[in-house]
């Protein structure tokens, strides 16, 4: 399992977003010729460049019905690129792309609500957390029907979420699920990206773990949501990936910076202040530039096709 993410008033998401650069809408990436290797797993199919992965390795996660947000999920179908580099804020062991039942999904969070409130003195209707899954999804809907240009995605998000307790001091996460237990310390180079029968979102950003921090290589994740046209399918995907500017989590200015830094709230003006001109590098940064290139993600995700069995 992973170490992330807050809210719930707690424990789900935050995140803020100090950037301005157009999303791409990018139905179909441009093909990076290469021979590709192929996955099909439970009605589940993909192609992936073997510059990507040595090979990738299927398997049916148990579900988890104990614990908070970030530690619910239904039974579902999990893939992991093996050779792939893991971010910080993943296990070795956690897939690099699951894909889920929206109604069984949201029946694991309904019931594990119901059976936390038994043991919390809090009002009930506080845990009732099939809420928080169904505005998780809702707020990626709209953001497929409307898909707000970067500069636009900071207001679009805090219209979108239904209660001023999941606008969290003005920052407003991406729709994420699961609910890691963690905040999004920036989201930026949105991309809407279609695959074989659904569509969806990649978007940099940086896990935040109960403290702010520098952004690093070892952090930066290219992240997925996504649904099937049919409504019934999730498919959630998180990357490791790499821009030549930035720093890795040992450099020892890194390091000093987080010793002294890491109780910024994250909405202050010295992290905001810190956080612009990385993130303007990063949307000016060539999908080429990364490590892997960014395109080669997008033709993985594009060429998915879910259809369980």
């Amino acid at each position: 399992m992973r170490v992330v993410r807050v809210s719930l008033s707690a424990l789900l998401v935050v995140a803020c977003r100090p950037a301005s650069q157009s999303p791409q809408s990018r139905p179909t990436p441009a093909l990076i010729p290469s021979p590709t290797n192929s996955v099909r797993y439970k009605g589940v199919s993909f192609t992936f460049d073997p510059s990507l992965a040595s090979d990738v390795t299927s398997e049916s996660i148990p579900a988890s019905l104990e614990g908070k947000p970030c530690d619910i999920w239904p039974e579902h179908s999990g893939f992991k690129l093996l050779g792939y580099p893991r971010l910080r804020s993943l296990e070795a062991t956690d897939p690099r792309i699951r894909v889920f039942s929206i109604a069984k999904f949201r029946e694991a969070f309904s019931v594990a609500g119901i059976e936390y409130a038994k043991n919390v003195v809090s009002p009930k209707d506080q845990w009732d957390w099939a809420k928080d899954f169904d505005e998780e999804v809702r707020v990626l809907q709209a953001l497929f029907v409307k898909q707000p240009k970067s500069d636009e995605l900071r207001v679009f998000l805090a219209n979108a979420r239904a209660s001023e307790a999941r606008k969290l001091d003005d920052f407003p996460q991406m729709p994420f699920l699961p609910m890691w237990e963690a905040s999004q310390a920036f989201f930026t180079r949105p991309q809407y990206i279609n695959f074989k029968n659904g569509r969806g979102i990649f978007f940099l950003t940086q896990w935040n773990v109960s403290e702010t921090s520098q952004v690093t290589n070892d952090g930066l994740d290219y992240a997925f949501q996504g649904m099937t046209d049919d409504g019934q399918y999730y498919v959630y995907a998180e990357f490791s990936v790499t821009a030549p500017f930035l720093p890795n989590d040992n450099d020892p200015d890194v390091v000093a910076w987080n010793e002294k830094n890491y109780l910024l709230p994250q909405k202050s003006k010295t992290y905001q202040d810190y956080l612009r001109p990385i993130v303007g590098k990063l949307q000016a940064l060539p999908a080429d530039q990364f490590k892997p290139n960014l395109e080669l993600l997008d033709q993985l995700i594009s060429s998915m096709e879910v259809r369980p069995n």
